[in-house]
């Protein structure tokens, strides 16, 4: 019991506790975290309905560029991961935008600055954030692709191709520029499952949640 306790308020038994449950919800229901939990995922929601809505020929970029940006968050995991193993990884954590909105008011000013400019991109582009930087999103990805080789059954859009008449609504109004009509179900692990899909979709059961292998 004491033992419990004490692991109980050590906030470092606490962030892997609590990471652990977000990494094994991965496996079974994709980026769900990102969608409903993630404080800056919120508030890049939030200022794109304010402001990037608004503007005038609103474009998504073309898909073979957004793969290819798409990598840049791997990149930030495996730079985060070295400076973690050399000790430095203060570096990383005055810089990382979530940490630094959990450290209001007494933010660090690199913080700061890193996140206003990361929330001036996400007017122009629907959650930059997580689509092309976030560390923890690639980390989620990895695992979503290790559920898939031990064949884990996993959340995830499900198009009836009989009810699809391929109007494409569904990936104008994806948040992570997925094209959800490229295949059967959604395969690709950057899928938030917010589910606007679903909600644009004008075919009754067109669209649904699955878990499938």
């Amino acid at each position: 019991k004491n033992i419990l306790i004490q692991y109980l308020g050590n906030p470092f038994a606490i962030t892997i506790a609590f990471s652990f449950l977000i990494l094994v919800l991965t496996i079974f229901g994709g980026r769900l975290f990102c969608a409903y939990i993630c404080p800056l995922g919120t508030l890049q929601e939030i200022i794109y309905a304010l402001f990037g809505k608004k503007r005038k020929n609103r474009k998504q970029i073309p898909q073979f560029q957004e793969r290819r940006f798409a990598y840049v968050k791997y990149i930030v995991l495996v730079v985060t991961i070295i400076l973690s193993l050399i000790g430095v990884n203060y570096i990383f954590i005055h810089l990382c935008p979530v940490y630094a909105l959990s450290l209001l008011p007494d933010i660090a000013v690199w913080g700061l600055i890193v996140t206003l400019l990361i929330i001036v991109a996400g007017i122009f582009l629907e959650r930059f954030w997580c689509r092309f930087l976030c560390p923890y999103a690639a980390l989620m990805n990895l695992f979503q692709h290790l559920g898939q080789l031990v064949h884990f059954p996993r959340l995830k859009i499900h198009r009836n191709l009989e009810r699809c008449n391929d109007c494409e609504l569904c990936s104008l109004s994806c948040p992570m520029n997925i094209n959800i009509t490229e295949n059967e179900s959604v395969q690709n692990p950057n899928c938030i499952l917010c589910f606007k899909c679903i909600k644009k979709c004008p075919k009754p059961e067109a669209l649904k949640g699955k878990m499938e292998k």
